[in-house]
């Protein structure tokens, strides 16, 4: 049952995180315009140019990617086929 508790506030917060990263979008695009970065608490805890590179700096600090909300901004030219 604890665990379903945990699972449960971290969607929670991931949901907060995302109207954040919502609302900040214009500010965020300004600093974080081609690359990715991770929100954690309604704060950008560290970015990077890759995926990859950004999960390094979090394991560093010790961070458990699986509780947050990793989030990019493709640059301004960028196409995307779908």
């Amino acid at each position: 049952m604890e665990e379903d508790a945990k699972i449960l506030e971290s969607l929670e917060k991931a949901a907060e995180d995302s109207e954040w990263v919502s609302k900040k979008y214009d500010e965020l695009i300004k600093r974080y315009e081609g690359k990715v970065f991770a929100v954690k608490n309604g704060k950008v805890i560290e970015d990077a140019a890759t995926v990859e590179e950004l999960c390094k700096k979090l394991e560093a600090k010790k961070e458990d990617t699986a509780f947050l909300l990793i989030e990019s901004i493709p640059p301004k030219n960028a196409s995307f086929i779908l």
